[in-house]
């Protein structure tokens, strides 16, 4: 289940502190508590309950102030009164049935277990990264499972992720959270000789997570700076575990991206276009060190499939990057890059980017003749890059059909003003 404050949830108000704790402190609450108790079936019903008390007390009194805390510590207490029931039962229950429970789940850790300094906090978050990126998961759940328990990522914009249904979604991770249980995945980083064997479902997590942070499919936020930026720094962590070629140009390719994030949207919240961004108020040390990174020898070789694609993508984000101006970008060499990537490793993203750099470099008509090659109809990004194409066409009735077509399947508050606004403009 998705914590209460997600869309449909208990919270409305975008500054709420009980919003704020489910959205930026659920990941590590989440470390923190299994830390202690090595039972994930508790960790999540601990802090379900944690945070329907919390709509419920806060609404009355006020929040506390320590909020974060004051959501551990109730987890905490139903936990532990949880594992106070089971000890109970298990007590009148035969020696021969204890043991076999005891031998097919997990146990809960010593009571001094707890973990309090904020380093080890983010190691426990770099933990349950990788507890949930244990082989015994398919890399499709892995990273799902990762994005919802420790990033905070909502059901339904994973499913938009994923490309599948939400309720298709939910079942997986629901398997998901059983496997771990069932299987009893411990919460511990793995040693160095199974270390890199999990990083490509780590980095792919890091990615996905970065993704949801500038492009939410849900809720009032235009971008989640706060969801990129740990994802950034848990590919550095990971970095300084493993020296593996995946997380170079991984990490290049989010700096890139990360570098515009002070451009990005207008003071009064509208979203601001790339070749409407002031340059100058991009972070361009963080363009230095990802140009940097694309150069390193590791990269200079042979290559497995997945660190060649965030190579590409990374090099084509150096492209817009280090444009003097939107008018001096050089849409061709985009052109060229997403053809090799999608040769290397085609998804419709991949299909739409280069669509829309087909436009810019041969013109409308043939962005939208590259359009027609995009197979993802519900995707409400797809009809808002055919509503601009075919503007620029002489299409103005056609192009207002397509951005209600859009505006109908998106679900980001700030994404449909600006796709109205755009509309509005037609007249």
């Amino acid at each position: 289940r998705d914590p209460p404050g997600r869309p449909g949830g208990l919270i409305s108000t975008p500054m709420d502190p009980l919003e704020h704790v489910v959205r930026e402190e659920w990941g590590r609450l989440t470390a923190l508590l299994l830390a202690r108790f090595r039972r994930l079936d508790l960790v999540e019903d601990g802090l379900g309950d944690a945070v329907a008390a919390a709509a419920e007390s806060w609404s009355r009194d006020g929040a506390p102030d320590r909020p974060a805390g004051w959501v551990h510590a109730v987890a905490r207490r139903r936990i532990l009164d949880r594992l106070r029931a089971e000890a109970m039962h298990t007590r009148r229950m035969p020696l021969l049935v204890v043991e076999e429970r005891r031998r097919e789940s997990t146990s809960a850790a010593p009571a001094d277990a707890v973990v309090d300094d904020e380093e080890a906090v983010e190691d426990d978050v770099l933990r349950l990264i990788l507890m949930c990126n244990h082989p015994a998961l398919s890399p499709e759940a892995a990273s799902a499972l990762s994005l919802r328990l420790v990033l905070g990522v909502s059901t339904h914009d994973i499913a938009r992720l994923f490309l599948v249904q939400e309720a298709t979604m939910a079942a997986r991770l629901t398997r998901a959270k059983r496997k771990i249980v069932a299987a009893g995945i411990p919460f511990a980083v793995p040693s160095a000789a199974f270390l890199p064997e999990r990083l490509e479902s780590v980095a792919r997590t890091a990615y996905l997570a970065f993704t949801a942070g500038y492009a939410p499919s849900s809720g009032p936020d235009p971008v989640r700076t706060e969801l990129a930026g740990e994802a950034i720094r848990l590919v550095r962590l990971a970095r300084g575990l493993v020296d593996d070629p995946i997380l170079t140009p991984l990490l290049a390719l989010m700096l890139l991206q990360h570098s515009r994030r002070d451009a990005r949207v207008a003071p009064d919240g509208r979203i601001v276009l790339l070749p409407d961004q002031d340059r100058s108020r991009w972070r361009h040390d963080e363009i230095e060190e990802a140009v940097g990174l694309l150069a390193s020898p590791s990269l200079s070789g042979p290559l497995r499939q997945a660190t060649a694609s965030y190579a590409l993508q990374a090099r084509i984000a150096a492209e817009h990057a280090t444009a003097a101006s939107a008018a001096e970008t050089r849409w061709e060499r985009i052109v060229q890059g997403y053809d090799l990537l999608l040769r290397l490793d085609p998804s419709p993203a991949a299909a739409l980017a280069r669509a829309v750099a087909v436009g810019e470099a041969d013109g409308p008509e043939a962005g939208l003749e590259a359009l027609d090659a995009v197979d993802h109809p519900n995707s409400h990004r797809v009809w808002a890059v055919r509503a601009e194409l075919l503007n620029r066409s002489g299409c103005p009735a056609e192009a207002r059909e397509a951005y209600t077509r859009a505006i109908s399947l998106c679900r980001n508050d700030a994404e449909i003003a600006h796709l109205r606004a755009r509309r509005d403009r037609l007249g």
